[in-house]
């Protein structure tokens, strides 16, 4: 009895191979093929993606900019309020740090308006001269604050 469970079972596990194979010759497995308006397509997509992107991020950085403009355009205006009342040295002094921020920020200002109109090569350009006038202008900014809290 054992002796024909054992015969029934190596033969369904020889056959198994014979099945797989007979099957595999059947259908015969393809192999896929790209063309050259394959990609055509792809390249489009991507060049479209990466243009859509670095819109993206040139309007980002734009807003960010204008914002931080706002934001120091809103303290000048604040300061100028706060000098009015100090004694005339120190007023003298405070309205002369006040007058070279609000030259700094008049000047980042007419940056970025050239900066949107640029693309490419001549926006990077130009959105590293605008970094560099926005750290300087932060820094500006941060020694007269520290001033007013004097």
């Amino acid at each position: 009895m054992k002796r024909i469970a054992l015969a029934i079972g190596l033969g369904a596990i020889l056959s198994l191979p014979l099945g797989l194979s007979s099957s595999m010759a059947q259908e015969p497995k393809k192999a896929d093929t790209v063309t050259t308006e394959d990609i055509e397509k792809e390249v489009k997509e991507t060049a479209k993606t990466s243009a859509a992107y670095t819109q993206q991020q040139r309007e980002e950085y734009q807003k960010k900019i204008d914002a931080k403009l706002n934001e120091y355009g809103q303290e000048l205006k604040e300061w100028k309020a706060k000098v009015a009342k100090k004694e005339e040295k120190v007023k003298a002094e405070m309205d002369q740090q006040i007058k070279e921020m609000n030259q700094k920020a008049e000047e980042a200002s007419k940056k970025l308006k050239e900066l949107k109109t640029k693309t490419g090569k001549a926006w990077e350009d130009l959105k590293a001269g605008m970094d560099s006038l926005m750290e300087d202008l932060a820094k500006s900014f941060d020694q007269i604050q520290s001033r007013f809290k004097k």
